[in-house]
């Protein structure tokens, strides 16, 4: 679309880097960016500040994988800064497609971070020709086709982007929290799911990955309150019987080996955290960044 990188700095503010390792946007592979919103949080608003959480807890855990030998510091990742805040969702939306837009067209991988999970939406759809799926690591479908009188938001953006794209493969992991409602619709959408209760069974999550991810490049969002609420107290809409870290870490691990066209871990707040919730979600870049590294 003629996007250009010198464009970048009317859709974005910088502040403290990623990783705490500076590199600049021509060298680098991967650009990080923050999405600091979150007005149609429906319960525990807060994600908003999820974006700086995140990033001071990169700058201080290992930058090694101790999983793959990877240094991530060696992975060459941008940080771009946070999307400039504009109050109407709609032209956030926008200001996001934009960015992922203008990264895509340099050749490199958009990394978000949130802030509410709306986003993803505007992720995806700038990504979908180069992404053969969309996986979705989330306590919630997110399905609803309204919530709150919102047609559009953080509990409704996955029923849009399938009436979007409604020949991409989806597939929603670690599910627990929903309207049976929703679960109708994702049976007769065709979209691939497996709850919470179920994740144990690792040969039918591999199935379902490389079914849906075929022979592309997935789009990867982490939702962190997949995560159960006694590891990651640190979000919006806690559900219990969540995955623990582990078994996250072991998804991500899996999915970053398809080379991911690009990753969003969203709707981290700080608010209600100790500390382990942004952690795990810089951990959870960190590791999905190694294992494509290493393919």
């Amino acid at each position: 679309m003629g996007m250009m990188a010198s464009e970048l700095p009317f859709y974005l503010q910088k502040g403290m880097v990623f990783s705490g390792v500076e590199v600049g946007y021509e060298k680098a592979r991967y650009c990080v960016f923050g999405v600091p919103y979150d007005l149609t949080s429906s319960f525990r608003p807060g994600c908003r500040y999820g974006p700086e959480a995140v990033r001071r807890f990169s700058a201080n855990i290992e930058a090694n994988s101790y999983r793959k030998g990877f240094d991530i510091s060696t992975a060459k990742i941008a940080d771009l800064g946070d999307i400039i805040f504009e109050y109407k969702l709609p032209k956030m939306l926008r200001k996001v497609e934009k960015v992922v837009e203008i990264i895509s067209a340099s050749g490199k991988s958009p990394i978000m971070i949130g802030g509410e999970h709306s986003f993803t939406y505007s992720c995806f759809k700038s990504l979908a020709e180069k992404s053969s799926c969309i996986i979705v690591l989330d306590a919630h479908f997110d399905l609803r086709d309204e919530y709150l009188g919102l047609r559009f938001n953080h509990a409704s953006y996955l029923r849009r982007l399938v009436e979007k794209f409604p020949n991409k493969p989806v597939a929603v992991l670690g599910v627990r929290g929903f309207d049976p409602a929703e679960e109708k619709f994702a049976k007769d959408h065709g979209i691939m799911y497996i709850k919470a209760s179920e994740m144990d069974d690792r040969r039918r999550v591999v199935k379902i990955l490389e079914e849906a991810v075929g022979h592309g490049r997935p789009y990867i969002s982490v939702d962190i309150d997949v995560v159960d609420p006694g590891f990651c107290p640190g979000v919006g809409n806690p559900e219990p019987e969540g995955l623990n870290p582990t078994q996250v870490i072991d998804l991500v691990s899996i999915l970053g080996a398809f080379r991911p066209a690009g990753l969003d871990v969203v709707e981290v707040n700080p608010l209600f955290d100790n500390g382990a919730t942004a952690a795990l979600a810089a951990r959870i870049i960190f590791e999905t960044v190694a294992s494509a590294e290493e393919t």
